[in-house]
């Protein structure tokens, strides 16, 4: 318990200070629940917020706030600027900061990135600071001068709420509450509120700043007061995009300067104080740019006095209500909170990122950083398109729309590189020009062509979620025109009649300049078939070379392994991503059974464990899909999250490491927060274990449930052309239930019904964890001394011999528990990559009693048959820096 009582009020005056002074007061001490979010009891419960307490916490525990079109990291010590100085990746290489960024807005400037553009970042807007006598409290207070530190998520309403008591260095003790949002309602607006108690009398001074420190890539062209408050405009280098950020204190009159200087401006006011009394003071932000205005200063002015006029309690009501109509579309893993926490965190990742106003799709970090260059990548359409698709299709639609608005860029690039149609570089920003691109060596920009397929294919789900057929025609249909007017001149003919597709570059992006990459070709014939049954849904016309190509382009094939090849000649290299894997999910291209189960084994164990988040997303979907006997998906989708999550605010972080790929000589520190993993993660649920599938006259589904969620799923508000249904998905069995709209004909294994309120769904989950084995330890209970991050021990026992447990130091041990004593006959261990130093086996019945027992190293037949529970495993390795793993752990009974 605190030893003071810190008091908050809600205000609902905009006058010069919110005094409590005979009034209803509001004491709240620490650890007493209280809503934040208005008329929202939930939005305090257990899996809706996150908090951190540690005020000295690195740049992956501070959260940020975003409404698709704002976005603001923001420090442990609440608004304001903070430089954290770790360095970032390609391209920048630049240290990290907390910034500030508005969509769409990118600069370039000599020296940086060779010159292209890159995201440009706002003045800060956020920073309020608070002055007792001749210190000052700031993003820059020492952490001795701060006590009862917490800062809270709050999802429900995207709300950032930083508590804390300050002295300063004269003595004197402040509570100090900074809550910063972005407004979902009003694009444009952003607002912190600051609670001050001062625990004693006199003289406090509120400073709102507009901080040029922030800032990067702009010049300032005007600054200093305005009507009400503040303001800096400013030009972004390069591309000569003006805008502006004004504020405006809802406590009125205040002190302010003539001009600002370096993009800075402050405004102050200075407040008579009494001990114990709340005192609130609200700071009002508006932000606009040439991009969305065409006087971007009076309307960054506008937006500031509107919200100001509106008063904090309506706005944190009208944006909470949004966010709650947003949260709709929601994943509920009951008796799994971590889970919990992460899959709300990935979708709040991609709600906060998006806008239905905006038509500039998704950089890999949203608007949280300026990594990454805040270029647009394959990451939108492919990753975190289709999770937004299946809830929120409003919001996915401004990954289309950026694509239709650099449509004419693209027809550009085309022409230039002697192609028809359009050909979107592999990073696109303002433009979508090819001068843009940053990746040239190796020539990704170049060389990556399946990026035109990702596009196309993003354009037709968004039809086949919507069934918008004027959409379609109007914007999907130009764009999958273009491509697979592309695609047909791109295409090289071969002496057999194929086709093939020359010096590309797949998703593995360690392999470069190859031909007839698997994926790139399945893409590429995907967009060709995919926009002839656009041309005939639209009554157009399409060429016949369109079909003829995609039936004629290779797809190289291992005869020997029964697999696709990633692509001519592969060798069997590492690769650094999913790659030939993402033929099963989501290009769903037609192959055996026997073949998808192939395909994943084969690239998953050949996979950079130190590569990008998402992959594992695809094998946890393809294993799904698969259903291969034993909990494989459950180990895919755990590595899917488990390594990349960074706590307590359910952030990804794009590789497990300090390096995205070991061998790629690009790769700087990872992205962060890197909302493709958080897409990926996302789909995961919705279209691994659901299996869902959008069709144009039908939904999907082939549920499937690992054992980690005994308790069951619930998936809430998805969509489907005007209906929106929900998915629970139990032990047994699985409900669809419709929501709302018409009735809506659903495909499982037990054939095609028709949906509506009145009639749910009931079909049969599938276990294949419990399909029949002799091997008595798969998908059994296991621990383990310790393991890599993706490596957890759960994948010693799942079935799957391309996964595995590596322990995290020279020796390890893992602990299988049968269930029950039994008669064990065979214990055979499949090593990792090479045979361990030493290792040895033991049997316990009760966990506590162990007993030395001997193998045959072959069969793993024991020289006695003995009764046990318990299964223990130790290893040590072959030598310094090595870890001992097991692929897979088989125990038997006794031979028959």
């Amino acid at each position: 318990m605190r030893s003071r009582t810190r008091v908050l009020v809600g205000v609902a005056l905009v006058v010069a200070v919110a005094l409590v002074a005979g009034g209803i007061v509001l004491a709240v001490r620490r650890g007493a629940p209280a809503t934040v979010c208005p008329d929202d009891d939930a939005s305090s419960a257990p899996g809706w917020v996150a908090t951190n307490t540690d005020v000295n916490a690195g740049f992956e525990r501070h959260p940020f706030v975003g409404n698709g079109y704002l976005g603001l990291r923001v420090p442990p010590r609440g608004p304001g600027y903070a430089l954290t100085g770790e360095p970032s990746g390609w391209p920048l290489y630049t240290p990290r900061y907390d910034g500030a960024f508005v969509a769409g807005l990118y600069g370039h400037t000599p020296g940086v990135a060779e010159d292209r553009e890159v995201v440009a970042a706002l003045p800060n807007w956020s920073a309020l600071t608070v002055g007792v006598g001749e210190d000052t409290y700031s993003p820059n207070t020492p952490a001795e001068q701060i006590t009862d530190f917490s800062q809270t998520a709050y999802l429900r309403c995207g709300l950032v709420r930083t508590a804390l008591t300050w002295t300063s260095r004269d003595g004197r003790a402040t509570d100090l509450v900074y809550d910063v949002l972005a407004d979902r309602v009003d694009q444009h607006v952003g607002a912190v509120r600051l609670t001050a108690v001062p625990h004693w009398s006199g003289e406090l001074a509120v400073t709102d700043l507009i901080d040029g420190a922030g800032a990067r890539r702009m010049t300032q062209t005007i600054g200093g007061a305005s009507e009400g408050g503040i303001k800096v405009g400013f030009r972004a280098d390069g591309t000569g995009v003006v805008g502006a950020v004004a504020s405006v204190l809802s406590t009125g009159a205040a002190r302010r300067p003539d001009a600002a200087r370096d993009l800075t401006v402050a405004q102050q006011n200075r407040l008579t104080v009494r001990a114990g009394k709340s005192y609130a003071v609200t700071k009002f932000v508006g932000v606009d740019t040439a991009l969305t205005a065409r006087d971007p200063v009076s309307a960054a002015q506008d937006a500031a006095q509107r919200a100001a006029r509106k008063g904090w309690p309506d706005l944190l009501a009208g944006t909470a209500a949004a966010w709650r109509a947003l949260w709709r579309g929601d994943i509920e893993v009951p008796a799994n909170p971590d889970f919990q926490t992460w899959v709300r965190g990935a979708l709040y990742s991609l709600y906060s990122s998006t806008n239905s106003q905006q038509d500039n799709s998704i950089s890999p970090v949203g608007l949280s950083s300026d990594n990454y260059g805040g270029a647009v990548f394959w990451d939108a359409d492919i990753w975190m398109l289709p999770g937004l698709l299946q809830f929120a299709p409003d919001l996915a639609k401004s990954i289309v729309q950026y694509r239709f608005k650099t449509l004419p860029a693209a027809q550009a690039n085309a022409r230039q590189l002697g192609f028809r149609g359009a050909f979107y570089p592999w990073t696109s920003a303002s433009r979508g020009a090819l001068a843009e691109c940053h990746s040239w060596d190796p020539p990704h920009c170049l060389t990556q062509n399946h990026l035109q397929g990702d596009v196309s294919l993003a354009a037709w789900q968004y039809y086949l979620a919507t069934g918008d057929i004027d959409y379609l025609r109007g914007r999907s249909w130009p764009i999958m025109r273009s491509v697979a007017e592309f695609w047909a001149s791109r295409a090289t003919p071969n002496p057999d009649g194929s086709y093939s597709i020359e010096n590309v570059a797949g998703p593995d992006e360690y392999s470069n300049g190859v031909d007839d990459g698997a994926y790139t070709n399945a893409v590429a014939a995907l967009a060709l078939r995919n926009a002839a049954r656009a041309a005939d849904l639209l009554r157009e016309q399409a060429p016949p070379e369109w079909t003829a190509i995609a039936d004629r382009l290779r797809m190289p094939f291992d005869q020997a392994r029964r697999i696709f090849s990633q692509y001519d000649g592969y060798a069997g290299t590492p690769i650094k991503q999913a790659d030939t894997a993402m033929l099963i999910y989501p290009l769903e291209w037609p192959m055996p059974e026997e073949v998808s189960r192939n395909i994943l084994e084969y690239y998953a164990d050949r996979t950079d464990p130190d590569g990008p988040a998402m992959t594992d997303a695809v094998h946890a979907i393809d294993a799904a899909a698969i259903g291969m006997p034993g909990c494989a998906t459950g180990t895919y989708l755990e590595r899917a999250v488990r390594p990349f999550e960074r706590a307590p605010f359910g952030q990804f972080a794009e590789a497990r490491g300090d390096k995205a790929g070991v061998e790629d000589p690009l790769a700087g520190a990872p992205a962060f927060t890197f909302v493709t993993a958080a897409g990926g993660f996302v789909q995961t649920f919705t279209n691994g274990l659901l299996g869902l599938r959008l069709r144009g006259d039908r939904v999907r589904v082939d549920p499937t449930l690992p054992p980690r969620f005994g308790a069951g799923l619930r998936i809430r508000g998805m969509h489907w052309q005007g209906r929106t249904f929900d998915a629970e998905i139990g032990r047994d069995d699985a409900t669809i239930t419709l929501r709302d709209g018409a009735a809506m004909p659903v495909e499982s294994a037990a054939g095609t019904q028709l949906v509506s309120r009145e009639q749910p769904l009931s079909v049969k989950t599938r276990r294949p964890d419990l399909l029949p084995t002799d091997n008595l330890a798969r998908c059994k209970s296991v621990s383990a001394s310790s393991a890599e991050p993706g490596r957890y021990a759960e994948a010693a026992v799942d079935g799957s011999s391309s996964t595995g447990w590596v322990a995290d130091a020279d020796r390890g041990v893992v602990t299988v528990d049968l269930g029950a004593e039994t008669v064990v006959g065979r214990v055979l261990p499949h090593w990792q990559q090479r045979p361990p130093g030493k290792a040895e086996l033991s049997v316990s019945s009760d966990d506590r009693t162990w007993t030395r027992i001997s193998a045959d190293p072959v069969t793993g037949v024991l020289a006695n048959p003995l009764s046990a529970r318990y299964i223990r495993v130790d290893i040590t390795a072959d030598g310094p820096g090595a870890r001992p793993g097991l692929r897979e752990l088989e125990v038997y009974g006794p031979p028959s």
